[in-house]
């Protein structure tokens, strides 16, 4: 398993995450899986946030990501 698999695994694994939005854990073990969620934008969000962060330690990248996590919400959740 990857580290990013890893990770997301983690994250999804929280409780109030996966109570909140309704999805099971369970089915999205790798980012592949989770980056292909569209009933679930939540869990294409955290899977774009490990991908895009994972061992960037250059702030300036925290920005991008975010921009590109904001609109990808707003698209999907929002409108």
């Amino acid at each position: 398993m990857h580290s990013e698999d890893e990770m997301l695994k983690l994250v999804l694994s929280d409780k109030n995450l996966w109570e909140m939005y309704g999805f099971n854990p369970n089915d999205y073990p790798t980012m592949k899986s989770a980056l292909s969620a569209e009933d679930y934008p939540v869990v294409v969000a955290v899977a774009k946030i490990i991908r895009n962060l994972n061992g960037k330690q250059d702030k300036s990248k925290y920005k991008e990501v975010y921009k590109e996590i904001y609109e990808y919400l707003n698209n999907n959740i929002i409108s």
